[in-house]
């Protein structure tokens, strides 16, 4: 996504999948209503916990429901008792773990759910502490969530997807979230992310590939990177949408992540493979029990497999009483022609 440090990973290259950490609070006070909750912490305060990641604040948009923070790498989105951050490259995520709950408790809330998650890295040996592998984020998370449990789901000696959660909420829930990690992607699609002589503007970047009409009636903030990348974040009412773009052959790598609420999300996921054509994605569905999409679930599972070919599909009922997770990977169905060109 963020090619700005192009010259530090020239060796091998950036490393696209991004590591999220999603926390959710509810009032410490018993009965207490929250209005502005954790919307009350300033940018600058934002700022100083993002270097603790090792990313920056590059703008910032927000609704009656939220703010929604592009960065250096990748996203950060702030509700009253919610926030959602999203960081790529060899970044630090977990390290802004404590300060979030410190400013959590300053709000006057206290955990309730806590779900962090990331695809297999491209090149792991770039990664710093605690990022060196799972089972050290895993023993980084249990020092504050000791009742969490984490998971691999997916092909172990290939494309695969971490993520652990801990639920401390004792209520079902109807919240649900859908990522799209592509790779083996379109170089023709990935021509329009850089910043070429041709290049208008990065709004100009969103209406020509497709991404404006992805989610229709979205609110989008872009950034284009120098010399290429590309970075949006999406608001529509409550929820939130956000893709981050590596277009680089050698390491070019996709992502879609959205809170947009559907009640299948077979269309939406077609939609997004169309204007990137990948030639591989993972589909990481996460949905708590009385969601919409929970109920027709195995429609996606029948009707997706224009030009695709589902490899790996798993489901994995999460702990506590708010959520399961379905995973897919697919992969382009090639005629001969196709192979032979």
């Amino acid at each position: 996504m963020n090619s700005t440090d192009a010259s530090t990973f020239a060796d091998c290259g950036f490393e696209g999948p991004e590591k999220k950490l999603e926390i959710e609070f509810r009032a410490s006070r018993a009965g207490e209503v929250v209005t502005d909750g954790l919307r009350i912490i300033t940018q600058d305060e934002w700022s100083d916990i993002l270097t603790l990641a090792k990313c920056s604040i590059l703008n910032k948009t927000s609704n009656d429901f939220f703010d929604a923070y592009v960065l250096s790498e990748s996203s950060l989105f702030v509700y009253p008792t919610k926030i959602m951050i999203k960081t790529c490259g060899t970044t630090t995520l977990l390290n802004t773990l404590s300060r979030i709950m410190e400013l959590a408790k300053r709000c006057h809330l206290e955990m309730d759910y806590i779900f962090y998650s990331r695809k297999n890295y491209n090149f792991p040996q770039r990664q710093a502490f605690p990022h060196f592998d799972f089972k050290h984020e895993v023993d980084f998370l249990k020092r504050t969530f000791p009742k969490g449990q984490a998971y691999i789901l997916g092909d172990v000696t290939g494309d695969h997807w971490h993520l652990f959660v801990a639920d401390y909420s004792g209520h079902h829930g109807n919240g649900q979230t859908l990522e799209i990690m592509m790779s083996e992607l379109d170089p023709q699609k990935m021509a329009q992310f850089y910043k070429t002589e041709s290049f208008v503007s990065a709004k100009h970047t969103t209406e020509t590939s497709g991404i404006g009409n992805l989610i229709p009636g979205t609110t989008i903030d872009e950034f284009q990177f120098e010399p290429c990348g590309y970075s949006m974040n999406g608001l529509k009412e409550g929820s939130y949408s956000t893709i981050h773009i590596t277009p680089e052959p050698h390491c070019c790598y996709v992502s879609f992540d959205t809170n947009f609420p559907q009640a299948s999300y077979t269309a939406l996921v077609q939609r997004v493979v169309e204007v990137f054509r990948p030639g591989k994605f993972q589909v990481a569905l996460l949905l708590d029990r009385q969601s919409e999409a929970s109920k027709s679930v195995k429609t996606f599972d029948t009707r997706f497999s224009y030009f695709y070919g589902m490899k790996q599909k798993q489901k994995v009922k999460l702990p506590g009483n708010k959520s399961f997770v379905r995973f897919y990977s697919f992969e382009k169905v090639y005629n001969s022609n196709e192979k032979g060109a």
